[in-house]
C-alpha cells in the first residue's frame, strides 16, 4: 500500500502543534530530569512513549469507540487514572512538605546528586503515566478523524502511530536535556521542598480534572 503524503503531512504539522501541551508526561520528565540522572529519564521516557504508541494503535482499532459505548466503564477507567495521578501528587507534596520541615542542612545533604530510579520500576512509571491519562484514547480519536486518518491505509496509520512516538520522544528528550543543565538542577536543589509540593499540586489537579471530566456526566 502507498503511503498518503498529504495526509501524514497535515497530520504531522497538527501533532507538532499539539505536542508542547503541558500535561501529565511532560510534568514527569521535567520532574525527573531535575532529580535523576539521564539514563533513568530515558527509562521512564521509553516507559512512557511505548503507552502512547499502545493508545494511538487502540485508537485505530476502535478502543475508543468501545470506551464511548460503554459509560460505566469508561467512567471506571478515567477514575482509575485519576486516581493514579492524584496518588503520584500526594507522595510528591508529603515529600516536598516533610523537606520543608526538616533542617536547611538536611535539605540540601539530600538534594545533592541525582537520585536513581530502578528500571522496571521507572519503565512502569512511564507506562502508568500515559496510560492514566486515559483522554488521550479520545483526543487521539477526535485527531485521526478530524484528519482522515481512521479512513486511511494500514500502512500509512502504523507511519502517524511513528510520527507520534519520534514527536513526542524529540520533545519531551529536548525537555529533559533543557532541564539537566546546571542551572535548573541548582535552582531545584535550592528550593526542592517548594518545589515538589508545586509538582505534585500540579499531579493532583491533573488526576482531579481527569476525574471530574468523566463524573460530572453522571452527576
Amino acid at each position: 500500500m502507498q503511503l498518503d503524503y498529504p495526509l501524514l503531512l497535515g497530520f504531522t504539522l497538527l501533532w507538532l502543534a499539539i505536542v508542547p501541551t503541558p500535561g501529565p508526561n511532560s510534568l514527569l520528565i521535567l520532574h525527573l530530569a531535575l532529580t535523576a540522572a539521564w539514563r533513568d529519564v530515558g527509562v521512564v521516557l521509553a516507559g512512557n512513549l511505548l503507552a502512547i504508541a499502545f493508545y494511538a494503535l487502540a485508537t485505530l482499532l476502535g478502543l475508543a469507540l468501545l470506551l464511548a459505548a460503554a459509560p460505566s466503564v469508561r467512567l471506571g477507567v478515567y477514575v482509575l487514572g485519576g486516581v493514579y495521578l492524584m496518588w503520584v501528587g500526594t507522595q510528591l507534596v508529603r515529600g516536598g512538605l516533610a523537606r520543608r520541615r526538616a533542617s536547611e542542612a538536611s535539605t540540601a545533604s539530600a538534594a545533592t546528586g541525582p537520585q536513581q530510579e530502578r528500571g522496571a520500576s521507572a519503565f512502569v512509571q512511564g507506562m502508568l503515566t500515559q496510560l492514566a491519562n486515559v483522554q488521550a484514547l479520545f483526543f487521539l480519536a477526535s485527531i485521526f478523524a478530524a484528519v482522515g486518518l481512521l479512513g486511511a491505509n494500514t500502512t500509512t496509520q502504523v507511519v502517524a502511530v511513528g510520527i507520534i512516538v519520534l514527536a513526542n520522544g524529540g520533545y519531551l528528550a529536548l525537555l529533559a536535556w533543557l532541564m539537566q543543565k546546571e542551572r535548573p538542577r541548582a535552582f531545584y536543589a535550592r528550593n526542592r521542598g517548594l518545589m515538589e509540593i508545586g509538582f505534585g499540586l500540579l499531579f493532583l489537579v491533573f488526576g482531579l480534572r481527569l476525574v471530574l471530566r468523566e463524573a460530572v456526566g453522571w452527576l
